[in-house]
């Protein structure tokens, strides 16, 4: 039994050198160590998206469906983009089952199938 516990206490001496299974400091549990926000670690479009956000800009990315009367050609709808195209679904009928796609080119007011008109503008 005795020989039993020197081993015990020589092995339990010998992991007290391994690096991981020595005490954390009490300093790395410090109140100055905080997890960081999401605002705060956040890279890349998700940033943007937070920062447009904070900013007040509900729709940064302007994907929000939009219902307004429908356009004609003195007055068409205005979609924004920063690009020189985009593609832009009419639902046609109030009722429908599908949405109508269609490329939206910069320039010239352009027509769906159903005659409501849309025409890109930058942003």
């Amino acid at each position: 039994f005795v020989l039993k516990m020197a081993l015990v206490r020589a092995a339990l001496r010998r992991l007290s050198f391994v690096p991981y299974l020595r005490r954390v400091p009490a300093m790395a549990f410090s109140k100055e160590a905080t997890i960081p926000t999401d605002q705060e670690q956040a890279t890349g479009l998700e940033k943007e998206e937070i920062d447009a956000l904070m900013a007040g800009n509900e729709d940064p990315f302007n994907m929000k469906v939009d219902v307004s009367p429908h356009g004609t050609k003195e007055n068409p709808k205005q979609v924004f983009s920063i690009f020189d195209e985009r593609l832009v679904g009419c639902i046609c009928e109030e009722d429908a089952t599908y949405v109508n796609w269609m490329k939206l080119t910069k320039g010239e007011p352009q027509r769906c199938e159903c005659g409501h008109w849309f025409q890109l503008a930058q942003k």
